[in-house]
C-alpha cells in the first residue's frame, strides 16, 4: 500500500500520524493524572467515601470513646 507513495505523500502521512500519537499520548497523561488526583483527594483524612466528616477530627466511625 505504501510503496506508490511519493516522498511528500509519506512525509505528510508521518506528520499526520505523529500529531495524532501526540494527541492521544496528552489525552491518556490527563486520564492519569485526573485518577490520581480523585485517588489522592478521596484517601485524604478527614474523608470517608468522598464526605466529610462533620464535627470529628478522625475520618474512623464514632465509638463510645470520641463521641
Amino acid at each position: 500500500m505504501t510503496a506508490g507513495w511519493t516522498p511528500a505523500e509519506r512525509a505528510a502521512f508521518e506528520a499526520r500520524r505523529k500529531s495524532r500519537n501526540l494527541a492521544l499520548g496528552l489525552v491518556l497523561g490527563a486520564l492519569v493524572l485526573l485518577f490520581f488526583g480523585i485517588t489522592v483527594v478521596r484517601m485524604a483524612p478527614g474523608l470517608a467515601n468522598g464526605k466529610p466528616q462533620i464535627g470529628t477530627l478522625s475520618a474512623g466511625p464514632a465509638t463510645a470513646d470520641n463521641r
